[in-house]
């Protein structure tokens, strides 16, 4: 019952990887919290500036371009 406590205990801590390391600021499309809060906040902004609406979009792209990446792999 112990080593079960401990299998669990080390399950539910988050290593650091290369993302978190990096200061990606995408969400990571294998959480969906992640990607809830991005197109929540999202919905939530204005844009005032083309430019900041461009950018947002291709943040937006390069989400989904991981979220598809993701796909590709589930079907391999």
């Amino acid at each position: 019952m112990a080593e079960k406590r401990k299998i669990a205990a080390n399950s539910r801590k988050k290593l650091l990887d290369d993302k978190y390391l990096a200061c990606d600021p995408l969400p990571d499309p294998n959480n969906e919290k992640d990607l809830t809060t991005f197109i929540t906040l999202w919905k939530e902004s204005v844009d005032s500036k083309v430019m900041e609406a461009t950018e947002r979009c291709q943040t937006a792209e390069d989400v989904i371009r991981s979220m598809n990446e993701i796909l590709v792999e589930a079907m391999c």
